[in-house]
């Protein structure tokens, strides 16, 4: 006699198109299709858009060009995963002839099926077949599981197979959970979403934006939480699989020995999440000074600002300075002024404040762009009761390793009595800074004169 769930011979597809079971197993098969072809797609689209208006240079962390094929990844996931426990709980209202149906339909269906997944068709198959009173068909059903995959099911369904029973008990076999609500799945899968989409922003252009240090934290803690959870699930998903093999079943024999795993899985996820997330690290950063530099800063701002504010009175000093600065830099060697120049441009003074910040030379900033009478590139930062700071783009150089860096001129303005600055010809100079064009490293090069 042949086994009903090794019939090579069987078209599925004409197997009860009318049965509910068969047209959920459909819907199912159906929208995952849909689904994995709207996912390459998005990918392709996705990548596309990044690298040709170059986003990822000009936006994105590194681990970006990785980040947005899991983000693309996990949103088509979950539409799945919506989908299927939707259907599910479709499926258990129906009666033990139309899950059966619905298991049968996916047996067979589904092609290139891992040993795991049929294995737990035969199970659900053979249990509707016990409900059912269908002992030789519950028997055929687990003569195909394979010899490893023990869940503890198979005792209670062999059991019943040996006894006289005409239909197992139903408490014995029925699900122990009520299938979860769709709805819960909504805070999960928008941490999810919203950290893994995160991740792949500089926290820097956000800075620049006009973004708090606490919005830059809980951007950073919810991305550390989505990737914990992430892995937290996948371990979950390993051990209940795992749990169902007698490779390890002893391992997980226990249920305290799998929480333990579960639970170093979590810390150990959570730890590796603080220790590389930039954007927590720096959120929950205390400002502090660095001594050595800032004491150097000053030593050398008290020798000059008063020579510097002398030299800036003195109105045919300022224009000896300026031809000689025009001599010095030429305008030629600027680039012409582009968006992508200017992004480039504003993420190396970004990065520069956030050195200043920490060195206590300003505060809270927020990079404004602009351009000063000669039409270059100028960045308005920072503010504060006596000052408007400035950072000015002063070309390209090597710094003392021979990389190629950006010069950042910084000078502060002073204010009226109204708070309006005075103008550049009234500024103090605060310093000069490289910065690193690949590394983003920055340099104080100490010195306050041209």
């Amino acid at each position: 006699m042949i086994n009903i769930f090794a019939d090579n011979t069987l078209n599925i597809d004409e197997y009860k198109p009318d049965s509910r079971g068969v047209e959920a197993a459909k819907r199912i098969f159906k929208i995952d299709r849909i689904c994995i072809i709207a996912m390459v797609l998005s990918e392709i689209l996705a990548y596309y858009i990044m690298v040709s208006r170059n986003f990822f240079e000009l936006y994105c962390v590194s681990k970006a060009i990785i980040y947005v094929g899991l983000f693309v990844l996990l949103i088509w996931a979950e539409v799945i995963i919506l989908n299927r426990n939707i259907t599910m709980r479709k499926v258990s209202g129906l009666s033990d002839q139309e899950k059966f149906d619905f298991n049968y339909y996916c047996l067979y269906k589904k092609k290139n099926m891992s040993i795991w997944a049929r294995n737990n068709y035969l199970v659900a198959l053979a249990i509707n077949c016990a409900l059912m009173g269908l002992k030789e068909k519950c028997k055929d059903a687990l003569s195909l599981i394979s010899y490893e995959y023990k869940p503890p099911i198979l005792n209670v369904l062999n059991e019943w197979i040996e006894s006289e029973d005409a239909v197992i008990d139903r408490a014995k076999v029925g699900p122990k959970k009520r299938i979860i609500n769709p709805i819960c799945f909504a805070p999960l899968f928008l941490v999810l979403d919203i950290g893994v989409l995160t991740a792949c922003i500089d926290y820097n252009i956000l800075l620049a934006h006009g973004a708090t240090k606490t919005f830059i934290a809980a951007m950073g803690y919810i991305q550390s939480v989505a990737f914990v959870v992430l892995g937290a699930w996948i371990a979950v998903m390993l051990i209940v699989q795992t749990g169902k093999n007698t490779t390890f079943a002893i391992l997980f024999k226990l249920k305290a020995t799998a929480k333990i795993i579960i639970g170093i899985v979590v810390l150990l996820l959570s730890t590796y999440s603080v220790i590389t997330n930039e954007a927590l690290r720096y959120g929950l950063e205390l400002d502090k000074d660095d001594v050595t530099d800032i004491s150097t800063v000053e030593d050398n701002l008290d020798d000059s600002l008063e020579d510097y504010d002398d030299y800036y009175e003195d109105e045919s000093l300022y224009e000896e300075y300026k031809a000689d600065y025009e001599e010095a830099y030429p305008e030629e060697e600027y680039p012409e002024e582009s968006a992508d120049y200017e992004l480039d441009i504003m993420n190396k003074m970004i990065i520069l404040c956030n050195y200043l910040q920490k060195n206590g030379v300003i505060d809270d900033f927020s990079v404004e762009l602009g351009y000063n009478a000669k039409g270059r590139v100028k960045g308005t930062v920072a503010q504060d009761d006596d000052y408007i700071y400035v950072l000015y783009d002063n070309g390209t150089k090597k710094d003392k390793h021979g990389n190629d860096c950006i010069e950042l001129v910084l000078e502060a303005e002073p204010l009226d009595e109204n708070g309006n600055s005075l103008g550049q010809s009234e500024a103090s100079l605060k310093g000069f800074y490289l910065v690193d064009l690949e590394s983003g490293e920055v340099t104080d090069e100490h010195k306050t004169h041209w």
